[in-house]
């Protein structure tokens, strides 16, 4: 008397022996035992990995807050009351999305603080960043952005998602 298969009866079996079972009813035709092997099957593959998000599955940066010691170095001030934010590795596409929503800057001498210098931004350039910029810690990154800011005399709070010199603030919302 032949064995009357069920998805419960093949949960039970091995992976290996639900792919022999499968083989077995492909030689004899029985499409039925092969759907229901199939169908088990499916069930046992392994998760898909789960991906790590990057800044563009997040949306667009609309704020960005990085530690800055000693204090504003790097930063330029202009006599128009604009400065330049000093170099941070942010991409050219990042940049230009920011600029284009309405992003800002805020630097900070730590995450506990309040920002000592915040701006908006109004323009961006890409430029050779230093050799080192912590003792004994030399760059990876080449290049990096700078971003104009419009200063303003509000301080902000750490914010966002990021690492210990850098956060971001991000608006999914936006179009990208």
């Amino acid at each position: 008397m032949p064995i009357e298969w069920t998805k419960e009866k093949l949960a039970t079996l091995t992976k290996q022996k639900v792919e022999n079972l499968r083989e077995n009813a492909l030689i004899k035709s029985n499409n039925e035992i092969v759907a229901l092997c199939n169908a088990d099957l499916e069930t046992r593959k392994p998760p898909k990995p789960v991906k790590t998000p990057t800044i563009a599955d997040k949306g667009i940066v609309i704020g960005y807050h990085f530690v800055c010691r000693p204090q504003e170095k790097g930063v330029i001030r202009n006599s128009d009351g604009t400065a330049w934010s000093g170099t941070w590795v942010v991409s050219e596409d990042n940049a230009e999305k920011s600029l284009v929503a309405g992003a800002y800057v805020a630097l900070h001498l730590s995450h506990a603080e309040p920002s000592y210098l915040k701006g908006n931004v109004k323009a961006w350039r890409r430029t050779k960043r230093e050799k080192s910029y912590a003792e004994g810690q030399e760059v990876k990154t080449q290049i990096g952005t700078d971003f104009l800011l419009e200063i303003t005399d509000d301080q902000i709070e750490w914010r966002g998602e990021g690492t210990v010199e850098r956060s971001y603030v991000y608006a999914p919302d936006l179009p990208r």
